[in-house]
């Protein structure tokens, strides 16, 4: 049966078919629609590309502007939602054809080949609306595909165009100069627009055939084939240059902890003693993002390399609050060149929005060393330790951030930073033996009194100057503060002596002074000159001395547990050597004193000592014992070091074995093949195995103290005082990684981090600058004068 099928041209309108006859009939079509006999099956999708066959419709398509709306009458009666039905529609219709052509009677396939023609015909004419809302005007569908396929580089969006190829490499063009070489912003932005056909072909023309243009693509494909690097160097060596001006000013700026403002004065004077700076990079928003780009690719530098080598990290962590806002420090101790050097490394600096609670402590702790890259399954057989200043949200049995954090990792120790456990057990010292409180109390009025008053300190200072003696500045006592500083004001006490004495004589004689004052300073000269004070002074001293030792130790870098519990044992040694043979210099010197009744020029009044030497002794030893114990973590350690091994051959057998075995289980190492080479080093001397080597490295890894974290808070506090109070968390965390890690500025090498900048879509400093041109400050005569 031959079938009357109707052709209509899409882009002009829809035809509507008056079913009178039957199919045999021909199909009278409106605006400029062919009529064709069909005595054969549609061949191809290609014949329902270029029309639309009608047959055996129902209902009549009602009108060209329901099409145009994408709505579809028939079968179809909702409109199209998405481009996305159209896709599917197309498909199924590839389908359906192939189908038709693999049936079996000729009629049937050209039954079943129109059926899904007009299945198909309303979301055809519905995709063709929605496409011309996008089309510049006067364009065609058919013409947009074909301008695409001949200039890969259109982009078409709201019917406007663009160059995708230039938009790109618009960093890279703004930095050549030359004829022909500016792009237009309209190409750039995708805003060319033409109200005639015409004219925008020409627009077309105009952008393919310019300079600029062709440079683009030229760098397009460059950075295909990764080569972009090399071409900065060889051809653009001289603009490289300049842009690594820019960079070492910048980290200049980081380093020495100035203002991004200053960035800007230091480009000028570089450029008026001769160097060539470019033309932009001199704000302080240029300085910002440029020491955020290296800050980024030094910590991205810092983890690649620490999974590069394999190598086991600690962390330390510690909160503190920064201009009223908590904020996270997160150090991290690993060995950084495969070889056993191990170093602390600040990593970040979070700012805790979400509490300071311990679950909120610790999501901001993982969230920080995931955004660097240290996934939960490198921290799994990586990560063997945290050290924490032992504050009840970090290190609380219950639900702290410790324990959260072996919940997720159950290889990772735990330890207690020793400097702190020293600065408790000095406390618990201090409440057990009596006398020291009447001592601490003397020193604080001490500081009371100079700190708070210009006046007493000006006439202290007349005093040391009389004396012809320098003063020490008078801290507090027995604060938050580490143990060194309570040192610090004890031997500023002892040596600031005899200007004190002559201070409060002269001002308990002051007839200027009303008698209230005078009987103040007479009381606290009575104090000062009472032998038994000037003994527990000297006790005080000589104990604060020891101790301050031992906390500067533990709290150096280099640090390690073994070497701690080694200096710790041996601070509590000489204090119980000290009590044995009567206390240290400072002690025998005061005696003597007492003796002759004079101390520094001072004449003393006969007294009796407050504090118990000999209980004070037994008491800091009993604290530092009971505080700071060894821990099973130690001993395994120890049983590496050469320093604890036994003299006897022996004794030296079996020595340390279980404590190496131990160890290996704990990191995941081959426990007989570590314990076999452990016995070939102890005893036929043989250098260390490649797991032998890994556990001596993961010794010297594990955290003594969070002396770092102290450190790094003192940083911050330097980076962001009350004139830089307003820096974002991302700027500060930048300022710090560059200040504390990088590399002194003669060290330092700008062209990797410039490389990455251009490559990463930035602008070189010789850039063509946009804009209006900064306004000169307006002269003043007084400058021809001084100059």
């Amino acid at each position: 049966m031959d079938v009357g099928v109707a052709k209509a041209e899409l882009d002009v309108g829809v035809a509507k078919a008056e079913l009178s006859g039957n199919r045999e009939s021909k199909v009278e079509m409106d605006e400029g629609v062919t009529t064709a006999e069909l005595s054969e099956p549609l061949e191809s999708k290609a014949e329902l590309d270029e029309g639309v066959t009608t047959a055996e419709l129902s209902e009549p398509l009602e009108s060209k502007a329901e099409l145009d709306e994408g709505v579809t009458t028939g079968k179809l009666s909702e409109p199209l939602e998405c481009k996305a039905e159209l896709d599917v529609a197309k498909v199924e219709l590839d389908v359906a054809v192939t189908t038709a052509e693999l049936l079996g009677p000729r009629e049937s396939r050209v039954d079943l080949s129109l059926q899904v023609t007009m299945a198909v015909l309303p979301l055809r004419v519905a995709m063709l609306a929605t496409l011309s809302r996008d089309l510049p005007a006067g364009w065609t569908a058919k013409q947009v595909g074909e301008w695409k396929d001949r200039n890969p580089w259109l982009d078409i969006k709201a019917g406007k165009l663009g160059c995708l190829v230039c938009r790109k490499a618009k960093t890279l063009l703004l930095s050549e100069k030359g004829p022909g070489l500016h792009l237009a912003e309209e190409w750039i932005n995708g805003d060319v627009t033409s109200s005639e056909a015409k004219r925008l072909r020409k627009k077309i023309y105009k952008h393919r055939d310019s300079q600029a243009h062709a440079r683009s693509v030229d760098i397009a494909q460059m950075k295909e084939k990764d080569t972009l690097p090399h071409f900065f160097i060889d051809i653009q060596s001289d603009l490289l240059k300049k842009t690594t001006v820019s960079f070492r000013t910048a980290y200049t700026v980081a380093k020495e902890r100035l203002s991004y403002k200053k960035l800007n004065p230091l480009m000028t004077m570089q450029e008026l003693n001769g160097a060539e700076v470019g033309n932009i990079h001199k704000s302080d928003h240029a300085c910002a993002e440029i020491i955020s780009h290296i800050a980024k690719e030094m910590r991205r530098k810092f983890v690649c390399n620490v999974k590069e080598k394999d190598s086991r990290v600690s962390i330390t962590i510690d909160e503190s609050t920064i201009h009223g806002s908590p904020y996270l420090i997160i150090y991290v101790r690993c060995d950084v060149s495969g070889k056993g050097d191990v170093d602390n490394v600040f990593l970040d600096l979070v700012e805790l929005t979400n509490g300071v609670d311990a679950e909120s402590i610790y999501n901001s702790m993982m969230a920080s060393l995931h955004k660097a890259r240290m996934d939960d399954d490198f921290l799994k057989t990586h990560l063997i330790s945290i050290a924490t200043d032992g504050a009840a949200v970090l290190t609380g049995k219950a639900s702290g951030l410790v324990v959260r954090l072996k919940e997720r990792f159950p290889n990772v120790q735990s330890v207690h930073c020793l400097a702190h456990r020293l600065e408790l057990a000095v406390k618990d010292a201090l409440k057990e033996v009596a006398g020291t409180n009447q001592f601490e109390f003397f020193i604080s009025k001490l500081y009371s009194l100079y700190n708070q008053s210009t006046r007493n300190a000006r006439l202290l200072r007349e005093a040391a100057a009389e004396l012809n003696v320098e003063i020490l500045k008078i801290g507090q006592i027995f604060t938050i503060r580490w143990v060194a500083s309570s040192f610090k004001t004890v031997k500023a006490v002892w040596k600031d002596f005899p200007a004190l004495a002559l201070h409060f004589k002269t001002a308990s004689e002051d007839t200027s002074r009303n008698d209230l004052e005078r009987q103040k300073y007479k009381g606290l000269l009575k104090h000062l000159v009472n032998s038994g004070f000037v003994e527990d002074l000297a006790v005080m001293k000589d104990i604060l001395r020891e101790l301050q030792s031992l906390s500067l130790k533990l709290q150096k870098r280099e640090m390690s547990l073994v070497d701690s519990s080694l200096a710790i044992q041996q601070t509590i040694n000489v204090l119980a050597a000290m009590k044995t043979t009567g206390g240290g210099k400072s002690t025998k010197k005061a005696e003597k004193s007492v003796s002759s009744g004079l101390f520094k020029g001072v004449e003393l009044n006969e007294g009796r000592a407050k504090i118990n030497r000999s209980r004070f002794h037994e008491s800091v030893i009993a604290s530092l014992t009971k505080r700071l114990p060894e821990s099973n973590l130690v001993l395994m350690l120890k049983a590496l070091d050469k320093r604890f091994w036994p003299g006897e051959q022996e004794d030296l057998i079996l020595h340390g074995e279980p404590e190496v075995h131990s160890l290996a289980k704990a990191l995941g190492e081959p426990t007989r093949e570590a314990v076999e080479q452990f016995r070939d080093w102890k005893l036929q001397g043989t250098a260390p195995g490649k797991t032998l080597e890994r556990l001596c490295i993961a010794s010297r890894t594990y955290l003594p103290t969070s002396a770092e974290c102290e450190r790094g808070f003192s940083a911050v506090n330097n980076t962001s005082n009350q004139t830089r109070n307003r820096l974002r968390e991302d700027s500060l965390s930048s300022l710090l990684f560059v200040d504390l890690n990088g590399s002194p500025l003669d060290k330092f090498d700008p062209v990797p981090f410039v490389r990455s900048w251009i490559k990463a879509g930035h602008r070189l400093s010789s850039s063509w600058k946009p804009g209006r041109q900064p306004q000169e400050v307006e002269p003043r005569h007084l400058w021809s004068i001084l100059t």
